[in-house]
């Protein structure tokens, strides 16, 4: 992988991820202060989540055929759709089955394609997880200032200028994105789930299932701000802007830490899951110096789990391998946010639950050997 190619790939995520987190972590909020229930809300993300699973079969297909370039193009189109959608949005269940669905498709567009070009980025076996942590470092570095600077126009002025300023950065992002060069863009290895499912450890995609509830969490967690702490975007922007500045600060300390045969993923766990339930039961400073000790504990368990998780990943060919994953997380997900919406209607109760099922991956390994050796959806040493 040339020097160009990864600086490329460098600024590509560094303008999406500050183009997105302008609004991404608000759209709960949104949807609440425009006056549909918690309950309605949570319904919001029941139906993003069975989107994304419908979503993801077809469009994995649609970038083996074409191009993942052009899956890119798919979800910076939707995310514009999802923001105009924002901006003329009413109190009536069908704006809410747009965002839903705008959402999905923007988020599976943009995340089959970005992970399929850091499983390439990553092409040193031996180096995975420095190489790793300065991708990381990048996305923090957009996630920095976006979150604050989202929350501040969102209470200040209007969704508007976060659409015109995305329309900007993302287009940008896509010229940025066409000057990548890819060694694997287009290859005839067929695309069969059935069969890389039988190749991946079982307990690795138990791993998988677990490690994405985090995203349950970080859907519900403005939630309970806005409920328990402040009624504010800017409340949310800043515990966000801490969390996100400790990420940065432990990101690259990881990277060579877990370099040396090691590797904190129980741990992380158990720290990132701890800290958490103290900032659900807290408020004020003692949430703002939680909130710095979660970016620390977030950051070790993702750096943790993408050292294994990418590891394995070059086992497979790409496309497989990031079908798979699309499939174990949306299901996941689904699994889990439809519980809740059916049986839970406390959003602490919520969060609470979904730690829980973060903590279910104390017991499974991640393992990085395959279950075969010799198999089509496999690369062949």
């Amino acid at each position: 992988m040339t020097r160009k190619n990864k600086n490329l790939f460098n600024t590509y995520v560094f303008l999406t991820t500050f183009s997105r987190n302008l609004l991404e972590v608000f759209i709960g909020t949104i949807l609440y202060k425009i006056g549909f229930t918690i309950h309605q809300v949570i319904y919001y993300y029941v139906m993003v989540n069975l989107f994304s699973l419908i979503i993801a079969i077809p469009i994995t297909h649609i970038s083996k055929k074409y191009s993942n370039k052009m899956l890119s193009v798919v979800g910076v189109l939707a995310f514009l759709c999802l923001q105009i959608t924002l901006n003329h949005i009413s109190k009536k269940l069908i704006y809410l089955y747009a965002v839903a669905f705008f959402f999905a498709l923007y988020r599976r567009a943009y995340w089959i394609s970005r992970r399929y070009y850091t499983m390439q980025i990553l092409d040193d076996k031996k180096n995975i997880a420095s190489k790793y942590s300065i991708i990381s470092i990048i996305n923090q570095l957009g996630v920095i200032i976006s979150a604050y600077v989202g929350s501040l126009l969102l209470q200040f002025v209007s969704i508007k200028s976060i659409t015109i300023i995305s329309f900007i950065l993302l287009g940008i992002s896509l010229f940025v994105l066409y000057q990548l060069k890819f060694e694997y863009e287009n290859n005839n290895i067929k695309i069969n789930l059935l069969e890389t499912i039988k190749c991946t450890p079982k307990s690795s995609i138990m791993n998988i299932a677990c490690y994405e509830t985090q995203n349950v969490v970080k859907f519900l967690f403005p939630l309970f701000v806005i409920l328990y702490v402040k009624n504010t975007y800017t409340a949310i922007g800043i515990i966000n802007l801490i969390a996100n500045i400790s990420s940065l600060i432990f990101t690259y300390i990881y990277g060579r830490l877990i370099n040396n045969k090691k590797n904190f993923l129980k741990l992380s766990i158990v720290l990132f899951v701890i800290i958490k339930v103290f900032e659900i039961n807290s408020c004020g400073v003692i949430l703002m110096i939680l909130s710095f000790a979660e970016g620390f504990a977030a950051r070790m368990y993702e750096q943790s789990f993408h050292k294994e998780h990418f590891k394995l990943s070059k086992k497979f060919e790409y496309c497989n391998y990031n079908f798979m994953y699309e499939i174990t997380q949306n299901v996941a997900r689904l699994l889990i946010i439809s519980f809740l919406y059916f049986f839970i209607k406390d959003v602490r109760v919520m969060l609470y639950i979904s730690l829980g099922f973060i903590t279910l991956g104390l017991f499974f390994n991640f393992k990085t050997e395959t279950n075969k050796t010799d198999s089509k959806v496999l690369w062949k040493e």
